[in-house]
C-alpha cells in the first residue's frame, strides 16, 4: 500500500454519508468518512489511528464496494488535477457532461436524480418489504387457523372417542350389574327350591317316625294285650297280690323303656333339627 495514495468518494459513497442508510459497518463508515480527495493514505492511518493492516483492509472493502476510487497517486508523473476535476471525478459524472455546460450545476442536478431515483427505490423496496410482510402475517395468519381448526377436530375427535369409551364402559358395567342381578335372584331361587325340598323330606321323615311310632305303640299296646291275657290267665293259678306286684313292676319296666325310649329319639330329633339349622345358615353365609 503506497502512502502517498489519495482516494476520493464516488457518488455511492456519497449517498451513502449523506442518506446514513446504514449499510456500511462502523470502522469502515468512519474512514469513509474522512475520505475528501485531497488526505493522502497517511493522513487517514494518521487521522483514523489504525494500523497499515486495518487502513489496508477497510480501503480495499470500500474500494470493492464501489464506494471510494483511487483518486491519484503523488508517487508517479501524473500531476494532482485540481478541486474542481476532483469534485467532478468524485461523482464521476464528467462521461454524462456536454461541452460548454456547467460541471456543478448538471452535478448537482444528476445527484438529484440520483437521489430522487433512489428515493423512489427505496419507497419501491420499503413498499414491496410491506407487503411480503402482510403476506407473510395473512399466510401466517391462515397457518395457525387451519393449525387451531386442525386442533380443535382433533380435540374433538378425542373427546367423542372418550365419551364413546365412557358409554361403552357404562353400558357394560349396567349389563354385567343386571346380569350378577338375575344370577343371584336365580341362585335365591334355586335355594328356596332346595330348601323347600330339604323341608318337605325333612316332613316326610317325620311323619314315616311318627307313623312307626304309632305302629309300633300300636304294636305295643297288642302285645301288653296279649300279655295282659296272658298274665289274667297266669293270675288265675296263682295269687292276685303275686300276680299285681309283678304286673306293677312289669308295668313300671315299660313305661320305663317306652320314656327313655321316647327321650332317645327326642334328643335324636332334637340333634337332627340342630344339624339342619347349622348346615342353612352356612348355606345363607356362603351365598351372602
Amino acid at each position: 500500500m503506497d502512502h502517498k495514495t489519495i482516494y476520493s468518494k464516488t457518488g455511492k459513497g456519497v449517498l451513502e454519508i449523506k442518506n446514513k442508510a446504514g449499510k456500511l459497518a462502523k470502522d469502515l463508515l468512519k474512514v469513509l468518512t474522512l475520505i475528501d480527495g485531497k488526505s493522502s493514505v497517511a493522513d487517514l492511518i494518521a487521522k483514523s489511528r489504525l494500523s497499515d493492516a486495518e487502513l489496508d483492509r477497510s480501503l480495499s472493502q470500500l474500494s470493492a464496494g464501489g464506494y471510494i476510487k483511487e483518486f491519484s497517486n503523488t508517487s508517479g508523473s501524473a500531476s494532482r488535477p485540481s478541486l474542481e476535476s476532483s469534485y467532478v471525478d468524485d461523482l464521476d459524472f464528467t462521461t454524462s457532461l456536454a461541452p460548454g455546460k456547467n460541471p456543478y450545476q448538471s452535478a448537482q442536478t444528476e445527484f438529484r436524480q440520483r437521489e430522487s431515483a433512489d428515493r423512489v427505490k427505496a419507497e419501491q423496496d420499503a413498499k414491496k418489504k410491506r407487503e411480503e410482510e402482510e403476506r407473510l402475517k395473512k399466510e401466517q395468519a391462515l397457518r395457525q387457523a387451519r393449525d387451531e381448526a386442525a386442533r380443535l377436530a382433533k380435540v374433538e375427535a378425542e373427546r367423542k372417542v372418550k365419551e364413546a369409551a365412557a358409554l361403552k364402559l357404562r353400558e357394560e358395567g349396567e349389563r354385567k350389574a343386571k346380569l350378577e342381578a338375575e344370577m343371584m335372584a336365580q341362585s335365591q331361587r334355586d335355594l328356596g327350591k332346595i330348601l323347600d325340598a330339604e323341608r318337605k323330606a325333612l316332613e316326610e321323615t317325620d311323619r314315616k317316625k311318627q307313623q312307626e311310632m304309632e305302629r309300633e305303640a300300636q304294636e305295643n299296646a297288642e302285645r301288653r294285650n296279649r300279655e295282659d291275657a296272658e298274665r289274667r290267665r297266669r293270675e288265675e293259678g296263682e295269687g292276685l297280690e303275686r300276680r299285681e306286684e309283678e304286673e306293677r313292676r312289669r308295668h313300671e319296666a315299660e313305661e320305663r323303656k317306652r320314656h327313655e325310649e321316647e327321650e332317645r329319639k327326642r334328643k335324636e330329633d332334637e340333634e337332627r333339627r340342630r344339624r339342619q339349622e347349622e348346615e342353612r345358615k352356612r348355606r345363607e353365609a356362603e351365598d351372602r
